[in-house]
């Protein structure tokens, strides 16, 4: 018998993504070698054995190879797993992040890079599963309160950013072959590729249902910013 899900944990979470992802990003004048908006930083995978990081997903992301050297800036730093990738759209609160002179480092994690380093769950235990969730609930509810540019950034902590990843079919490689892209998008997961459990795959089923859901009333609200442009 299947355990319960955890719908209003699962619907919050999704929710909160959603909201990030219909963000309106800052209008940009293009230019050949933009300045460096965005900070990233690799860590290793402890389920799988990838060496290369993918590439950004926006040429305003630089990469660093230690937490370290990214300390004298104020510019958000994110830590991914090697084997992960993003969308740029889940980056959009990161560019819109504004701080002050004397404000902390805005720093961030992925859902998966904090899974791997701070919840010991085993993806086939459900009660093991679900407390993680609330770990992460509770690390990235700090966007429920984010308002673009409204107030310079006060989090002294490392955060989560609330986005869903998928695995980098050929980390570090651009040109990858078409049937493989296709199956890396196929991966999609709110936590990690490597979540692989038939639990994890009914959360992930109903996570994903839940964001499109809120994605979809959210644009189609007329009082949101797109139907001014």
């Amino acid at each position: 018998m299947y355990p319960t899900l955890p719908f209003d944990l699962l619907s919050r979470m999704a929710r909160r993504e959603a909201g990030a992802l219909t963000l309106i990003p800052d209008l940009r004048v293009r230019t050949d070698r933009p300045e460096p908006e965005i900070l990233f930083t690799f860590v290793p995978c402890r389920w799988c054995a990838a060496a290369n990081p993918a590439l950004p997903p926006l040429r305003e992301v630089a990469v660093v190879e230690k937490p370290s050297m990214a300390r004298d800036t104020t510019l958000p730093v994110l830590t991914l797993l090697r084997c992960e990738e993003l969308t740029a759209r889940s980056l959009l609160p990161l560019s819109l992040i504004r701080t002050a002179p004397a404000a902390p480092q805005p720093r961030f994690s992925t859902r998966g890079a904090y899974w791997s380093r701070y919840v010991p769950a085993d993806w086939t235990s459900p009660p093991a599963v679900d407390r993680g969730l609330e770990l992460l609930d509770a690390k990235e509810s700090w966007l429920d309160a984010f308002r673009p540019g409204a107030v310079p950034w006060t989090w002294g902590e490392e955060v989560v950013l609330p986005a869903s990843t998928r695995a980098a079919a050929h980390p570090g490689v651009p040109d990858r072959p078409t049937d493989e892209v296709a199956a890396a998008r196929r991966s999609l997961h709110f936590l990690t590729p490597h979540a692989a459990s038939a639990y994890t795959a009914r959360l992930n089923d109903a996570y994903l249902f839940a964001r499109i859901t809120a994605v979809r009333a959210a644009l189609t609200t007329q009082d949101h910013i797109a139907y001014a442009v």
